[in-house]
């Protein structure tokens, strides 16, 4: 099984205001995708000047949209603090690309929202609502509660710090397909993350990914760690049962294999996480 050496992870989650009060926009990701793959490097100005994204002299998008595409999974960004970047496809990132340009489809929606999500490379925000705050907040809370809770944890006081969270789902320009939130009046709710069999490979490569970051090839792991890895069942809101259907529909691709005799039960990957997500897309009608 995976040893603890490699179970210990760097935390590097964007701050809790990295994205200006900007939400995400699909059109701008879409851009910086397609710069990335051009493999271009410039500073802000420049790139804004290669992809049409409005920028500033003290503010602007393509910083927030850079970082936004990194925490999604979408870009990996080499020597992050230079004024040059040079942003790289993610394997995620260039199957995006190629199938689903502008992140219409809610399989891509849900993916990155649940890398912004995570507790090593996602947001402050997104992890402390979805994630550290889920049992705190439960399936559905009052903005009060949402802006108390960030507070708290943040070591600040409230106001401000929800920013953009709650209206990205709301926004067609932004991730309302996938609607991880949803505000009906003073009650904000959890979406959970649907079971279709048409999204198989994208489970297999989230959970895929997951292994890669915790155990060397060949290794095992346990379904608890893969758990704290990713959040295989709190970030999706899945309960036991929906979590072993998710996790059946993975195995029957062939890409990982489930000893179920064990508690708890031991996974282990049989292909690399990169071929699972290269089809992501290919049971879509």
């Amino acid at each position: 099984m995976a040893s603890a050496k490699k179970s210990k992870k760097q935390t590097n989650r964007l701050p809790r205001n990295f994205h200006k009060s900007f939400i995400p926009e699909r059109r701008f990701i879409h851009a910086l995708l397609r710069f990335a793959a051009s493999r271009n490097s410039g500073t802000i100005q420049d790139i804004s000047d290669a992809t049409g994204i409005p920028t500033g002299v003290s503010s602007g998008k393509v910083a927030p949209t850079l970082d936004y595409c990194r925490a999604m999974g979408l870009l990996i960004l080499p020597a992050r603090r230079s004024t040059v970047k040079s942003p790289e496809l993610t394997a995620f990132g260039r199957v995006v690309l190629l199938e689903d340009p502008y992140l219409k489809t809610e399989i891509t929606q849900w993916l990155a929202h649940l890398n912004l999500c995570a507790g090593d490379n996602g947001a402050e925000v997104w992890y402390q609502t979805f994630w550290n705050g889920a049992a705190r907040l439960g399936p559905v809370f009052e903005r009060d509660s949402l802006e108390n809770w960030l507070a708290s944890v943040c070591n600040t006081s409230p106001g401000g710090l929800i920013g953009p969270l709650i209206s990205m789902y709301q926004e067609d320009a932004s991730f309302a397909m996938c609607a991880a939130l949803t505000e009906n009046g003073k009650q904000i709710t959890r979406r959970p993350m649907p079971i279709r069999t048409e999204f198989a490979w994208g489970y297999a490569a989230w959970l895929l990914s997951a292994v890669e970051r915790i155990a060397s090839q060949g290794e095992q792991v346990t379904m608890p760690q893969i758990e704290k890895a990713c959040g295989w069942q709190i970030l999706t809101t899945w309960s036991s049962e929906e979590s072993e259907r998710a996790l059946s529909l993975a195995e029957r691709k062939g890409v990982i294999s489930v000893d179920r005799h064990m508690q708890p039960w031991i996974l282990k990957a049989k292909v690399a996480a990169a071929e699972a997500w290269r089809l992501i897309y290919s049971d879509m009608i």
